[in-house]
């Protein structure tokens, strides 16, 4: 998400076909994950600010979160937390007077073992997500979505067919 205004990128691109029509904001921080971005939340998404009718507010998490606990510990969390800090941001978002109807949750895309492999080998470090896990935090993306009453759009399947 943090990159998603370079050149090229979907929040860019976003941002273009919505030209006059919208402002999308990327509020993203590069490699976090739930249990973080629970914490800063609240502050970034606040009654009375000018986000006072969004016409939709993603949540995109779980690349992060589903990382490897054994090679990547600082940015795992455990499945069943990540699906607990979902639904706490969906609530902040709510208390925030965002409506549900405005809610959307994405799951993470899926991952290309043999291209992240390289990445990671150049960084000094094993492979350290699996495609595999990385679907059992989609299905746990699209259960909360389906809890809390909020659509989602579910990349890690679409991307794959």
């Amino acid at each position: 998400l943090h990159f998603s205004f370079q050149q090229g990128g979907w929040g860019a691109s976003l941002a273009d076909k919505l030209v006059r029509k919208c402002d999308v904001l990327n509020r993203g921080f590069s490699g976090y994950n739930t249990r973080w971005a629970k914490i800063i939340l609240p502050r970034l998404i606040t009654k009375g600010n000018s986000l006072d009718s969004p016409a939709a507010v993603t949540i995109f998490f779980g690349a992060n979160d589903s990382a490897l606990k054994d090679e990547n510990p600082k940015q795992h969390v455990p499945l069943a937390e990540y699906a607990a800090n979902l639904h706490t941001m969906v609530r902040q978002l709510s208390a925030a007077g965002v409506p549900a109807s405005r809610i959307v949750l994405v799951t993470p895309p899926p991952l290309c073992e043999a291209a992240w492999e390289q990445e990671c080998l150049l960084q000094g470090c094993k492979l350290n997500r699996l495609n595999s896990v990385v679907g059992e935090y989609a299905g746990a993306c699209v259960q909360v979505a389906r809890d809390c009453g909020v659509d989602v759009l579910d990349l890690w399947t679409l991307m794959q067919k």
